[in-house]
């Protein structure tokens, strides 16, 4: 697997892209390649704190199910140095919420997520 550089059209491909933040606002966007095949998008908001960002990645579904999530995740952490990610997920898709929580991502309180403005927040 690798980040390819971000394809527009290809987003817009995508079941669910519309829910995804627009990738014109400050968002940091790659395409996922996976056995030379487009297999998504991820991407990062920056922070005030260096090292830290919100994740965001949308799989295709035909590519789903077989682990591309955690490994998209850890390539992007790697390439900008991101020691935090945050992940903000919809409280209705319960798939991406148990996929988050598998790879190691933890609830934080809802003190933490007033603080970050976020509906449902999760960090790993």
């Amino acid at each position: 697997m690798k980040l390819g550089k971000f394809d527009h059209q290809y987003f817009k491909s995508l079941e669910g892209y519309e829910k995804i933040i627009s990738p014109d606002e400050n968002v940091i966007y790659h395409t996922i390649i996976f056995n030379n095949q487009k297999a998504g998008i991820v991407g990062y908001i920056p922070t005030k704190q260096k090292d830290a960002g919100f994740v965001q990645i949308l799989i295709a579904p035909e590519f789903r199910g077989q682990g591309l999530l955690e490994q998209a995740e850890d390539l992007l952490a790697k390439k900008y140095k991101l020691k935090k990610l945050y992940a903000t997920i919809s409280k209705e898709n319960i798939a991406s919420i148990r996929a988050h929580l598998k790879v190691g991502f933890k609830e934080i309180s809802e003190e933490e997520q007033k603080s970050l403005k976020e509906k449902r927040t999760y960090r790993r």
